[in-house]
């Protein structure tokens, strides 16, 4: 029995590292799945409803520009 311990729990640690590896890849596609759609509706939405370009009014600069060389 002391002799098939180390073998029970190397099986027990190699089952829950597939497990995790599996969850993981599944967590992996549902997220990519999920900004696949968050980038086709804003895509969507950019071409459907643009937004207008604000122009900001070009400022007059007020006072002396001084250039000098070193």
């Amino acid at each position: 029995m002391q002799r098939i311990i180390p073998f029970i729990f190397l099986g027990i640690f190699i089952v829950l590292l597939v497990v995790g590896f599996i969850i993981f890849s599944y967590l992996l596609i549902f997220g990519a799945l999920v900004g696949l759609v968050l980038f086709v509706l804003n895509w969507l939405r950019e071409k459907l409803f643009p937004q207008k370009e604000l122009k900001l009014p070009e400022k007059k600069r007020k006072g002396r520009t001084i250039d000098h060389d070193e």
